[in-house]
């Protein structure tokens, strides 16, 4: 199994999640953001439940921990098949300090669901924090709508490179809370698990079956420089 793009602290395949996973070995961490249902017009995929329950299926036993991130306005009984073997661990609130809106619904930000084995015990994270705010987006991905007015469809302030980015604090939160050394997303979309993992000196396994975005999750991964203590070990071999 080759990867599409690795370096020292990454490593990327393109793919399906179900068919690499079950070849990966010793993975720590998973944090992802699957297709939630209600994306179905996004991603144009017929089950996306069923997709959910074949990825936890398909990743490796002895893996510690699963994070899952869903939009406020998810079901979550979505999650039903994540296996007993990674036990309900907590919640976590991922706040938008400027909510926007879909519908008639306020939408003040993403839930996060932590399953599996508490992360370690070490200075700055004695306690399990479940709360983050988000005040910032990339320039790449304003989408310039549910602002002050909705605008069409075909709008071009909605043709962002990737259609559901998450945000960068959120993903950075719950990469220091819940990893020691290594994250893996199955689900990698435009490489914001991977762009964390980096900024905090985790190792990153990233899967995403379509190229165009694999392809902007390396341009985003090599603009993140590398954590200074990473820096200074590699400098020093």
């Amino acid at each position: 199994m080759k990867p599409y793009y690795q370096d020292d602290m990454t490593t990327l395949y393109l793919g399906d999640c179900q068919e690499i996973l079950p070849k990966l070995e010793g993975l720590e961490t998973v944090i992802t953001d699957p297709v939630w249902p209600n994306s179905l017009p996004v991603y144009n995929i017929k089950n996306p439940t069923r997709l959910f329950n074949q990825m936890c299926k398909a990743i490796p036993q002895g893996t510690e921990r699963l994070v899952v991130q869903l939009g406020c306005d998810s079901d979550p009984r979505f999650l039903e098949g994540i296996p007993s073997s990674w036990p309900f661990l907590r919640v976590c609130w991922l706040e938008y300090v400027k909510p926007s809106y879909k519908g008639r619904i306020l939408y003040t930000g993403d839930v996060a669901y932590a399953f599996g084995l508490p992360p370690a015990y070490i200075p700055g994270r004695q306690l399990i924090s479940g709360m983050c705010r988000s005040s910032l987006t990339e320039k790449e991905f304003i989408r310039g709508t549910g602002q002050k007015v909705h605008r069409p469809k075909d709008h071009p302030g909605n043709h962002l490179p990737h259609p559901s980015p998450r945000r960068l604090q959120h993903v950075e939160f719950l990469v220091k809370q819940f990893s020691d050394n290594l994250v893996c997303d199955p689900f990698m979309g435009s490489g914001t698990a991977g762009v964390a993992a980096k900024k905090l000196g985790r190792r990153f396994i990233g899967i995403e079956i379509k190229e165009e975005y694999l392809e902007l999750a390396i341009k985003r991964i090599r603009r993140q420089p590398l954590a200074v203590q990473d820096k200074m070990i590699m400098e020093s071999k």
